[in-house]
């Protein structure tokens, strides 16, 4: 049975919402919120990538961030929530008052949890200017909580109850990059919120979901992409699988973005072009695949 994410912005503050959905009858595209969901096409030639409406990046070093300026440098630390963590940001999007839970409980076996998500930062800094400046202690506050109160990294990961696990369900969600100087809701901007009613795995395999793909997808939204419409990119709207490498819409956007990566730095593999080649077959399973 074929697994689907969906993902949803919503305004200046972009969210983006992960979805499965169970049914072979429904579409599999991501779903939007509102308004600037999609941000806009910035007119690069063939690539499909976008930015959010009101575009932002991280700047080098920590707890900086901008307000367009594409291509140049930047960074950004990363950091876990603990369990028991609620949400201070003043969204709307509170999650009904659950808590957060342990990262670390989602799965057995494979990578672990942590370790992942900066894994799947190198993945997008070795192809750009974006450096992974690395994990850092997290405050202890709660989602949204400002530096001075308990906030953590530029990028806040944890799990956390969103929609249960049933029909059309949010996967995960992330937040575009962003600090408290940039707009109101404290540090939220740029952290990943994994939906820990859904079977994780490292791999995907026996009806789980691979927590590297969606790692990967939901920290593209972190560091400043929105949607794809490249059938087999990471930044697609579409879950159908593992993808553990970045198709060349995918590098193309995070360039653009951060400029090309430092000459001498590292060279990705060859595997990160070859979901490019998907897109002819990827026509066909387009129109198959909507409902």
């Amino acid at each position: 049975m074929k697994k689907t994410l969906y993902l949803g912005l919503r305004g200046f503050s972009a969210i983006a919402a992960l979805l499965l959905v169970s049914s072979a009858a429904q579409a599999n595209l991501y779903c939007s919120g509102s308004g600037n969901d999609h941000g806009h096409d910035h007119g690069f030639g063939s690539s499909d990538f976008s930015f959010f409406a009101t575009p932002t990046a991280w700047d080098p070093g920590a707890n900086t961030a901008r307000l367009g300026g594409f291509p140049a440098a930047g960074g950004a630390t990363w950091s876990v929530m603990g369990a028991g963590l609620g949400d201070v940001s003043g969204f709307p999007d509170s999650h009904g008052g659950a808590l957060t839970t342990s990262l670390s409980g989602l799965y057995a076996g494979g990578v672990d949890e942590v370790t992942t998500i900066g894994l799947a930062l190198d993945v997008w800094a070795a192809v750009s200017g974006f450096t992974n400046l690395g994990q850092v202690a997290d405050g202890g506050g709660g989602f949204g909580a400002a530096g001075a109160a308990g906030g953590g990294g530029d990028i806040r990961v944890g799990a956390i109850f969103i929609d249960g696990a049933v029909g059309g369900n949010v996967l995960a969600h992330a937040y575009q990059p962003g600090t408290e100087a940039i707009t109101f809701g404290g540090n939220i901007l740029g952290d990943v919120h994994m939906d820990n009613s859904n079977s994780w795995s490292d791999g995907g395999g026996a009806g789980t979901i691979d927590y590297f793909t969606v790692m990967l997808h939901e920290l593209g939204h972190s560091l400043g992409l929105d949607h794809s419409t490249v059938v087999g990119s990471v930044m697609e709207a579409v879950y159908a699988g593992p993808r553990r490498t970045l198709g060349a819409d995918d590098i193309g956007g995070i360039q653009a973005i951060y400029g090309a990566a430092p000459v001498g730095g590292p060279i990705p593999e060859p595997a990160t072009v070859t979901l490019l080649g998907l897109g002819v077959v990827g026509m066909v399973y387009r129109r198959r695949r909507q409902a």
